[in-house]
């Protein structure tokens, strides 16, 4: 306890001394004789001035160190966000794409020509479902299996729209790459459709392997120990 009061008094001499030494300073002296120079009224407009200086030099550190914490929570929100967006775009990529094998080429043309049928068209307007090459760069040649034109003649605007979403919507792996329409020669009211349609090339799935089956015992050694165990009763 004597210890801290001697460390007390020791920074209230130091106190002492340092304010004696300004107190003694020429600019103390000259700041002091200004000072009596004034009116109450300034006197009083110097210690209000001195006060808020004082108060602004004592919440000067506090202040920044708020200011600072909120910026650095701000910038930390803001990485978060980013990490979590970054691990919900990696989830998005690495889940497996849900996209079933595309049918083969006969039982695509049969689900076409059951369209076909549906739609009622008259013989001269089915001009043909016949099989062809890709063309063009938009898909490379590896990803088709196989590709199939379906040509119409003569169909109205509703027609077209009817088909081609039906023949669209067959399945997720068969896509419409290309749909050309241009007047019917004979008659513009109606028009020549060509739907070319592109049967993905996607991998049959892998096939998960058969659960291992464990290995019974031997009849002979089974045989055996009922035995066994049926002598011992015996006994």
């Amino acid at each position: 306890m004597s210890r801290l009061d001697d460390i007390k008094e020791q920074i209230k001499t130091t106190a002492i001394r340092i304010g004696h030494s300004i107190q003694e300073s020429e600019g103390y002296q000259k700041l002091q004789d200004r000072y009596q120079s004034l009116n109450p009224s300034s006197q009083k407009l110097v210690w209000v001035g001195g006060a808020v200086l004082a108060a602004g030099i004592i919440l000067f550190y506090p202040l920044s160190q708020i200011s600072s914490s909120q910026s650095s929570m701000t910038e930390f929100e803001d990485k978060r966000g980013l990490i979590r967006d970054l691990f919900k775009t990696y989830r998005e990529s690495s889940a497996q794409a849900s996209i079933p094998v595309p049918p083969e080429i006969s039982a695509l043309k049969g689900t076409i020509e059951s369209i076909l049928s549906g739609a009622n068209l008259l013989p001269e307007q089915h001009v043909g479902v016949i099989e062809t090459a890709a063309e063009g760069r938009l898909i490379p040649q590896s990803l088709v299996s196989h590709v199939l034109e379906v040509k119409l003649a003569k169909l109205n605007l509703k027609q077209i729209v009817d088909i081609g979403s039906a023949i669209a919507a067959i399945s997720n792996s068969v896509k419409m790459k290309d749909l050309v329409i241009t007047a019917h020669p004979a008659d513009t009211r109606y028009f020549d459709v060509t739907y070319k349609m592109y049967a993905l090339n996607v991998p049959q799935p892998t096939p998960e392997p058969p659960p291992e089956i464990e290995p019974r015992p031997k009849k002979g050694k089974g045989k055996s120990n009922s035995d066994g165990e049926k002598a011992g009763g015996d006994e």
